[in-house]
């Protein structure tokens, strides 16, 4: 994959598609790559963007089947070349010892808004983020 893009993985597909949409209503020049699980994810790093370009952001859901976002975040934190990419944790998990061990491995918290203006606004910050890191 050229070009710019993101990484949202949610095994929530009414999740996703609703972030999704949002963020692609605000910026336009950025791909959003959809993913359901941390496997998923790591399958398409290794794949396509070692010698490519990498996500500009990389958004992750908790609660996945197969490989979770914490130990996906865990398995990118030890990858030379993905360590340094930005990861969001997207999550309704209200764990304080979650959010402390996602911070620890250098991970920005956003707990899932309970409204749709609350995703609009959410997928706006995220989307003015990858401007500014472009």
């Amino acid at each position: 994959m050229n070009g710019r893009y993101i990484i949202f993985a949610d095994d929530d597909t009414d999740d996703l598609e609703l972030i999704t949409d949002f963020f692609k209503s605000y910026n336009r020049d950025v791909h959003v790559l959809q993913f359901k699980n941390g496997k998923e994810v790591l399958k398409f790093l290794d794949d396509f963007a070692v010698n490519a370009s990498m996500p500009l952001l990389i958004v992750l859901d908790i609660n996945m089947p197969r490989m979770n976002g914490m130990e996906t975040l865990v398995a990118l934190r030890k990858h030379p070349k993905y360590k340094n990419i930005p990861v969001v944790m997207y999550t309704t998990s209200s764990n304080a010892a979650d959010e402390a061990f996602c911070r620890a491995h250098g991970a920005t918290w956003f707990n899932k808004p309970d409204s749709i203006e609350a995703v609009r606004h959410a997928a706006r910050i995220l989307a003015e983020y990858c401007q500014i890191v472009a």
